[in-house]
């Protein structure tokens, strides 16, 4: 059996080097794409050195489709491990068009070159900003409610409707995997550089010896913070190898977390713990819009339909940045 190829699209990314780190651990060849705006070539550098391999890394903005045509024609490629995105929620409602841009049209447009290319695998990193900001205490579930409540949630809805016709097509494989709130690293090379994830947010004020801010302290939760699902990026990688080495059709979305959940007064404290700066105290401000009290997954599908459940506990997961 000839070895695979798979074409990882934000592959400089947090999230998209930690996958290709996977795939190559398990015999996969990979190609990796990103314009570098938010990737970062030092983390490529790393798994070149690591695995001891030449990793291609394709400088190509999502959006220039026909770098990106040239680019499937001069591959076979078994599959594409689509990650590339605008991922900043209170930025999408500055730039809603762009957003829509790069994380709806640029995948349809990816999905097409797919088919002109005979490529029949498709893995698409999408989120749980598809759910909105539920009123249920419940885990979400893949067949409950999508309401997005932005335009980056909103993009990436859309676009998932497209991945989901795409792998209907007899013969197609793949999935749209709906993450929660990422955290974790598996090597410091390969940290996440967001400025929106709440556990850098923590980090960074606390090396600024500034005070964490907890935002609403009055939710209906056991410490009124807000409790979301916290998953470790290693499980996340897990989770698209376990999707790429899957033999038979997974269902159209499939949501990646631990099944438990989180306050963030516990996840500051945490960090707090984890960086011994017990001098320094978390400051309550009132609630975000939009925050919703509680949301985490129904993780039952993911175990059921491809045998995939988390490994890596947040203790683990916070621990894993110092």
């Amino acid at each position: 059996m000839s070895k695979q190829k798979w074409l990882i699209t934000g592959g400089a990314g947090y999230i998209g080097t930690h996958i290709a780190d996977l795939f190559i651990g398990s015999g996969k060849d990979v190609v990796l794409l990103d314009s570098l705006y938010q990737g970062l070539d030092s983390r490529v550098a790393y798994l070149r050195d690591k695995h001891k391999i030449e990793i291609p890394l394709e400088v190509i903005d999502v959006r220039n489709y026909e770098a990106i045509d040239a680019l499937l024609a001069a591959h076979k490629f078994t599959g594409i491990v689509h990650t590339a995105a605008l991922k900043a929620v209170g930025e999408s409602m500055e730039k809603p068009d762009e957003y829509l841009e790069v994380n709806y049209t640029a995948t349809v447009e990816l999905l097409e070159a797919a088919k002109r290319h005979g490529v029949t695998r498709f893995i698409f990193s999408s989120t749980a900003a598809v759910y909105g900001s539920p009123d249920s205490m419940e885990p979400c579930r893949e067949d409950g409610p999508t309401a997005p409540i932005s335009p980056y949630g909103s993009s990436k809805l859309l676009a998932e409707g497209k991945v989901t016709e795409f792998i209907s097509i007899p013969g197609n494989h793949g999935s749209s995997l709906r993450f929660f709130n990422v955290v974790g690293s598996a090597n410091q090379a390969l940290l996440d550089n967001s400025v929106e994830n709440l556990v850098p947010i923590v980090i960074n004020r606390i090396k600024a010896n500034q005070a964490p801010v907890i935002y609403g302290n009055d939710y209906p939760t056991v410490d009124g913070t807000c409790v979301r699902d916290y998953v470790d990026v290693r499980d996340i990688a897990a989770a698209h190898l376990a999707a790429a080495d899957a033999t038979t059709a997974l269902p159209p979305a499939i949501n990646i977390g631990t099944g438990n959940g989180a306050s963030v007064r516990e996840i500051v404290k945490f960090v707090i713990d984890a960086m011994n700066r017990t001098d320094i105290t978390p400051v309550d401000a009132d609630r975000r819009a939009g925050d919703p009290a509680f949301l985490c997954a129904d993780v039952s599908l993911a175990k059921s339909a491809m045998g995939f459940t988390s490994r890596y506990s947040l203790k683990e997961s916070v621990e894993s940045l110092f």
